[in-house]
């Protein structure tokens, strides 16, 4: 058999270039060729911020009810304040709302904050026996568990207790008073 008939790899042809086979340097060579074009990029993010602010907007959260603190009066207890609190809400739901729990909060003059959760309601008669002064104008208390009609308004009254004196009471900075509802946000009333 001659040498010539078995070619060895240093004697093999090179192959025709097919479409599949195209040679890195022409595929990179510009960044013209690679970046798509920029207007349907802009055009396709303004339409995907138009949807997003669309459903941002129709899914936005609703209110479950709106208020005021319309009265704050306060007693000296030894070393502590009874405050009673007179609030008036308005359910905007179109559903029934039920007071999960009354809360609130005092900053004093020095940045110290003091909290507590409102009296039960079954007790207000025996505070307002304690403490005369918290019934001028006495309303009914707001109690856990009360239900509060759809887009009916309710004023109750509820009691709150600080361990400090009247005077640092009356010289707060702020009161926030929050009322807790069952599956839906609460209601925040700041004085």
């Amino acid at each position: 058999m001659p040498e010539d008939a078995n070619p060895g790899p240093s004697q093999t042809r090179p192959a025709a270039a097919d479409a599949g086979h195209v040679p890195m340097t022409e595929e990179m060579d510009s960044a013209k060729w690679t970046l798509p074009p920029i207007v349907p990029i802009l055009i396709a993010l303004v339409a995907v911020g138009a949807v997003i602010a669309v459903v941002a907007f129709t899914n936005r959260q609703t209110p479950t009810a709106t208020g005021n603190i319309s009265k704050v009066l306060s007693s000296d207890q030894e070393s502590n304040v009874l405050v009673a609190v007179h609030l008036n809400f308005r359910n905007e739901q179109d559903k029934q709302l039920w007071i999960r729990e009354i809360t609130s909060e005092v900053e004093a003059a020095d940045g110290k904050k003091y909290t507590d959760s409102a009296a039960p309601g079954v007790d207000l008669d025996r505070y307002l026996q304690g403490a005369p002064e918290l019934a001028e104008g006495r309303l009914d208390p707001l109690k856990a568990e009360m239900k509060i009609p759809s887009h009916a308004t309710q004023a109750g009254m509820v009691i709150f207790a600080y361990p400090v004196a009247k005077k640092v009471f009356d010289g707060r900075k702020s009161f926030t008073v929050r009322v807790n509802f069952y599956d839906h946000s609460p209601m925040v009333l700041k004085q």
